[in-house]
């Protein structure tokens, strides 16, 4: 049987105005700080190795305080415009009418992710989600990807995502990644290998092979 993990943001949905706003709201409220851009927000969401608490709020770590503003603040915008890319629900139907099992891997909250996969009406399609509050390490360490994968075989088994950090916590799982091509990242860095990019959703259909 076939099963495909999936990415959330940048992969499934296009999250990045309601995450730029809920990490803007806490820059102004807690930390006093002048907004970043979007495009910055997403670049560095991106870019593996970073300390996003420090890119994103000047500190070393997440302060609780904050991390529970953000989450708030993000559980009623996620509803005002996250939404499927084009294309992503048929992707879906094709997947689960082939016998795909099908989970969601991402390091967002995994309460926030269910709401918005329920909001785009594509929740029934998964299994399982595990969020970065499930594991110790989010991607691209690949832990998260390990918790799904010790429930199934490892055969036939893929990862898609648009980011380099979703390539290596496969690649870190031992299973197949795929880049999502029409994601946040359009491309990943030099030195990450990829040997199977989706430009649109179909293309992961005919990657595959459902």
């Amino acid at each position: 049987m076939t099963t495909v993990i999936f990415d959330l943001d940048g992969t499934l949905v296009d999250s990045s105005a309601d995450i730029a706003a809920s990490i803007n709201h806490v820059r102004a409220e807690y930390y006093g700080l002048e907004p970043l851009t979007r495009e910055k927000i997403v670049y560095l969401m991106n870019r593996p190795g970073l300390n996003l608490a420090y890119e994103f709020y000047g500190v070393k770590e997440y302060e609780t305080k904050a991390r529970e503003m953000f989450e708030e603040h993000y559980s009623r915008q996620c509803l005002l415009n996250a939404r499927t890319f084009e294309g992503i629900y048929e992707m879906l139907e094709t997947l689960k009418n082939g016998g795909a099992r099908m989970f969601v891997a991402t390091n967002a909250p995994t309460a926030t992710s269910e709401i918005i996969l329920k909001n785009n009406a594509i929740d029934l399609f998964f299994e399982d989600v595990i969020g970065a509050d499930k594991v110790e390490y989010p991607k691209p360490h690949p832990q998260m990807v390990e918790k799904i994968v010790e429930k199934i075989s490892k055969k036939s088994c893929w990862m898609v995502g648009d980011s380099p950090k979703d390539i290596m916590a496969a690649t870190g799982a031992g299973i197949a990644p795929i880049f999502a091509g029409w994601g946040f990242a359009k491309d990943t860095q030099p030195d990450i290998k990829i040997d199977r990019r989706a430009d649109t959703p179909s293309d992961v259909i005919d990657i595959i092979g459902v």
